[in-house]
């Protein structure tokens, strides 16, 4: 009676970190959606509205969730104060900083910090092209993670439960 409560147990642990690790995938998927959201603001803030680099993010950031709305208003404060070295790297310490545990691949994280260092020494219709470029090289990789997303979630799902019930065939 014990040892099968204990087996059922296993089998459940095993299929919720599968389900886990399914709900991580989702999460980074929902994160990328949300970031590209945000891009194409700053980039219509830039391109219809004509505002400069730290009023963007300013209009966008007061409206953006939690922790993209502490990136823009931080980069916003510290590019009008004029602390730090320049764009690139005030943007690189403020999206370590606040993007880090979002969930977003490193790939792009490290594409992300790139966009920091183009942007803002070209003129605007320069800085829209850049936000172009960096939105086709986010839609790829979300096109990438579309395809990827079922097959990995799936096999997760299973691998779970299958481990589940092996380890409780191996403890039994």
């Amino acid at each position: 009676m014990i040892k099968g409560i204990g087996a059922v147990m296993v089998i459940l642990a095993g299929g919720g970190w599968g389900m886990l690790q399914a709900a991580k995938i989702e999460e980074c998927y929902r994160q990328m959606r949300y970031l590209r959201k945000l891009i194409f603001r700053i980039r219509s803030e830039i391109r219809y509205s004509r505002q400069v680099l730290p009023e963007a993010f300013l209009h966008v950031g007061s409206e953006a969730q939690e922790p993209y709305k502490m990136w823009l208003l931080s980069l916003c404060e510290r590019l009008t104060k004029r602390q730090g070295t320049s764009l690139a790297g005030i943007w690189e310490e403020e999206t370590r900083k606040y993007l880090a545990e979002t969930g977003i691949p490193q790939d792009m994280m490290e594409s992300l910090i790139r966009l920091g260092s183009e942007l803002g020494t070209i003129d605007i219709e320069m800085q829209v092209k850049t936000l172009d470029l960096y939105l086709e090289q986010m839609e790829q990789k979300m096109e990438d993670m579309r395809t990827e997303q079922k097959e990995r979630i799936r096999l997760y799902q299973c691998v779970g439960v299958t481990g589940g019930i092996f380890l409780a065939i191996i403890l039994l």
